[in-house]
């Protein structure tokens, strides 16, 4: 099948394409580089893309020529060799040579047979010159210059030539298919993750980005280890500081290579711990299913040394939790995280649990109650499933701030957002994170925008942002249908469309926001941006969209930390 690499970040996800392609042109076998939707696919932050010039170098010229770097495919596609291709020519002219001329021609390729093969530019031609007819010398020297060397195929072989057309891979018979199948996975598909290590220590070297199978944090001294795939590894990362400083060991090995699964270095990170927390972001378990057949592998050698070759022996498997999370879009925060890890450092830990949601309630009305505690009773293994969590600690430096937008479809919030993020990260000399929110509604449903600005690496992908420094809100009617307000730190941002006067709008808001506001001293501004982009916009189909811009302004002129934090000059460029 398929090879699967899966990366966590834009960055990873632009360096595995490399990577991607560099590993399918040796193994001769389909790369898949896969990435988390929404959560990788739409996120927008920085990343150092590969200059041309190194892909070049990296990648090599499909027309060029490696060595096999399997037997199987030296069989198959390398050529028989410089020398071979030689005597094969002098056969076919054998009647234009002398008798003594052939014998010698012979012996001096069979003693310089491994200085022929590495010619590839004909500095030896001349010395067998003396042994070829002259009518033939030109000739001698085009078989010379393009034979290949012996072992050497295709960099990408040209397996389909639309000019001869022809049929592969058709089932003709039972037997046949059972040879093949095992043909391919002892030939080909078992080589797959050797090669893939040398396509990662290649772009490593050329980049100095590390790549391998599975990359591993804080896993020496772990006791309990989580295990990922995709951007749910940054989250987890987030957390790994905080819980440590509250004395729990725990660390991450986080999956690159999902197909060949890398059973070896997984087994090799996990033994000896004593517990272990699988991510899961399919209630299908897959993940779980790869770790569990690598630990038992792990435990056969132990019984049975060798049996599993190249898997080290596991004498006791850690106690395993699946953690489901993330489906439909559901939202992860950093709290669930951490209420994971204390599930896996407690005394029973639940082996399946949803991380992000609740089943039954402790401030649910009577009849409620009543229903919940049916349901408790007739599904018992459900009251383990969610668990307990706390509140979200603060993850980010202190100088980190935080946006959210409150939008509807069809405002152009996502674009506003891009653009101010890149607006922001650069004027400011910070890095960024920030994606969209949205449902599968078309224009008019809720969208929300976040965005996160720090002096360090931004690595929380999956949470929406609850607490945030800053709120914008070009939906007039945002306190209709959720809380804006939710979150907002004290001191904190409030930027809300509106074509009322500050008086207007400020009676328009509900009680309970005037009061929060009072009471966090947050600073409350409001915009007409549909005015000002009706008033600069080239054109009236740009009118509703353009409005972001007028946000963009805002920010730049009403948040201190934005103001007081960059140029005038900056900004505008």
């Amino acid at each position: 099948g398929y090879t699967v690499l899966f990366g966590a970040n834009p960055q990873e996800a632009a360096d595995l394409a490399a990577i991607s392609y560099r590993t399918s042109a040796l193994s001769l076998i389909p790369v898949a580089n896969a990435m988390d939707g929404f959560s990788t696919s739409h996120m927008l932050s920085e990343a150092r893309l590969p200059e041309p010039a190194l892909l070049k170098e990296y990648l090599g010229d499909p027309q060029g020529r490696i060595s096999c770097p399997t037997i199987a495919q030296e069989i198959i596609y390398g050529a028989k060799g410089r020398v071979w291709q030689l005597n094969r020519w002098i056969d076919r002219k054998a009647a234009e040579f002398g008798l003594d001329e052939l014998d010698e021609i012979r012996d001096w390729l069979s003693a310089n047979a491994d200085a022929v093969e590495l010619d590839n530019r004909g500095d030896l031609v001349a010395e067998t010159l003396q042994f070829i007819p002259d009518d033939l010398g030109a000739q001698w020297r085009r078989q010379w210059l393009g034979a290949w060397q012996k072992g050497t195929r295709q960099l990408v072989p040209a397996l389909v030539d639309p000019t001869n057309p022809g049929l592969t891979g058709p089932v003709q018979n039972q037997p046949d298919f059972q040879a093949g199948s095992a043909d391919h996975r002892t030939h080909f598909a078992a080589e797959v993750p050797r090669l893939a290590r040398q396509a990662m220590d290649e772009y490593s070297a050329l980049t100095g980005r590390k790549y391998s199978p599975v990359h591993t944090y804080e896993i020496e001294d772990a006791d309990f280890v989580f295990v990922g795939l995709g951007s749910v590894c940054d989250d987890i990362r987030a957390v790994l500081p905080y819980l440590r400083s509250r004395g729990m060991k725990v660390g991450l090995v986080a999956i690159k290579l999902l197909q060949p699964f890398p059973e070896a270095e997984v087994v090799t990170a996990l033994r000896g711990k004593k517990a272990v927390t699988v991510m899961e972001r399919s209630d299908q378990m897959a993940l779980t299913q790869f770790v569990n057949q690598a630990l038992f592998r792990g435990a056969a050698n132990a019984d049975h040394p060798g049996r599993f070759p190249g898997i080290e022996a596991v004498e006791e498997i850690p106690a395993m939790t699946s953690a489901v999370f993330g489906l439909g879009g559901h939202d992860l925060q950093p709290r669930d995280l951490i209420a994971a890890a204390e599930n896996m450092a407690g005394e029973n830990a639940s082996p399946l649990v949803y991380l992000g949601s609740t089943f039954f309630s402790d401030e649910a009305g009577r009849t409620f109650n009543d229903l919940e505690a049916k349901l408790a009773a007739a599904y018992p293994e459900t009251t383990l499933m969610a668990l307990p969590v706390g509140k979200n600690p603060r993850l980010l430096p202190e100088n980190a701030f935080r946006i959210r937008f409150h939008s509807v479809g069809g405002y152009g919030t996502i674009a506003t957002g891009k653009l101010m993020t890149d607006i922001l990260a650069g004027a400011l000399g910070l890095y960024s994170k920030s994606a969209p929110k949205y449902g599968s509604e078309k224009s008019g449903a809720p969208t929300n925008y976040y965005i996160t600005l720090s002096p360090e690496p931004v690595l929380v992908t999956n949470a929406e942002l609850e607490d945030v420094e800053v709120v914008l809100s070009p939906d007039h009617k945002v306190f209709q249908h959720t809380d804006p307000l939710k979150g907002l730190v004290p001191g904190g941002t409030l930027i809300l469309q509106s074509n009322l006067t500050p008086e207007q709008a400020w009676r328009a808001l509900p009680a309970h926001a005037r009061a929060t506001i009072r009471s966090k001293q947050i600073k409350f501004s409001i915009i007409d941006a549909f005015a000002v982009a009706a008033e600069h916009a080239p054109t009236v189909e740009l009118e509703t969209r353009m409005m972001g811009i007028a946000f963009i302004g805002a920010v730049v002129g009403g948040v201190d930390r934005v103001a007081d934090g960059s140029s005038v000059d900056a900004l505008r460029e």
